[in-house]
């Protein structure tokens, strides 16, 4: 009886503890020196971390929940990383990652494992490979020029990376760090995603205004969608039929069906969208407007603004962080 008694009271507790997890908004904001943490049940602030001088991306190591900050200001060339439970600057590591100032932008992904941090610089034009164990530079591949932000092939095999200015998409092996293929574009590729059966690939056309489909195995285009001014980020929602947008110059989010390439909708979400992150438990996609300091947050079920939430100015790009 004693046992049974113990076993119900570690469950209630477990269940408590679950149902009272935070879920948290990480947002940089590019023209501040700190990153912004929302509760994304309340919607209020509880906590600002000073990182260095005009952060700009972000990217979670789950496992061990450390998130790693890249910064454009001056004297801020270095990652910092902040311990998600703590919500404290955790490591400095002696990597400088970004050498041009206020212009220069540095990406940031973690591989599937954990293992490598691959920060791309996109006015060097190259991706340094960190080893996290020890943070670490263990390589430098030189890729096109002004390379935007790299994306992992479902397997993690591949890490896809478009560079806007010398209109190509380099694939990056990640077992030899070494370029496997380099396909042209005819455009400025801002951006790409995957689809979840890792047949295509969903490049954005900054260039033309155009979401590009292309067939993974021949290389070639096989479709394109219109879309708004300026595509500069695109994500897929949880369950991978549906494509956002995000249009820097139009304000807006083009929401497109991932099998037919149909324009859905045009949601005007606020003044210079940027940094998107979509909640697959809520259904909820956030929005970064870089132009009007807010957060949109949109229901994918219906596509429409819930609401937006008000912050400090610039924010530039988010992640969701859960307890």
């Amino acid at each position: 009886m004693k046992n049974f008694t113990f076993s119900v009271f570690i469950l209630i507790f477990i269940l408590s503890n679950a149902a009272h997890a935070k879920t948290l908004l990480y947002i940089t904001h590019e023209s501040k020196a700190k990153v912004s943490v929302y509760d994304a049940d309340s919607e209020k602030l509880i906590k600002s971390i000073s990182t260095g001088e005009s952060p700009f991306h972000l990217s979670l190591l789950s496992d061990k929940k450390l998130i790693a900050v890249s910064h454009k200001g001056v004297g801020a060339d270095y990652l910092k990383i902040i311990d998600a439970v703590s919500g404290k600057v955790k490591l400095s590591p002696s990597i400088i990652v970004g050498r041009y100032k206020r212009t220069g932008e540095v990406y940031l992904t973690f591989d599937n494992y954990g293992r490598k941090l691959y920060a791309i610089d996109n006015n060097m034009n190259y991706v340094d490979i960190i080893e996290t164990e020890k943070w670490k530079l263990k390589k430098r591949v030189m890729l096109g020029i002004q390379p935007k932000k790299g994306i992992f092939s479902l397997d993690g095999s591949t890490l896809v990376i478009p560079n806007l200015n010398s209109n190509n998409i380099i694939f990056l092996d990640t077992l030899k760090d070494n370029i496997s293929r380099n396909i042209k574009i005819n455009g400025q590729p801002s951006a790409a995603a995957f689809s979840h059966d890792g047949k295509r690939l969903f490049i954005l056309d900054k260039e033309n205004s155009f979401l590009l489909f292309m067939d993974m195995q021949s290389g070639n285009i096989i479709g394109k969608a219109v879309v708004g001014n300026e595509p500069v980020n695109l994500l897929l929602s949880p369950d991978g039929n549906t494509i956002y947008v995000a249009n820097y110059a139009s304000n807006s989010l083009s929401v497109i069906n991932e099998k037919t390439t149909d324009v859905i909708t045009n949601i005007a979400v606020g003044i210079r969208p940027l940094g998107m992150a979509v909640d697959d438990k809520t259904g909820r996609l956030y929005v970064c407007n870089y132009g009007e300091a807010s957060i949109a947050i949109i229901d994918i079920k219906t596509n429409r603004i819930i609401r937006k939430i008000p912050t400090d100015a610039t924010p530039t790009n988010l992640i969701i962080v859960r307890e």
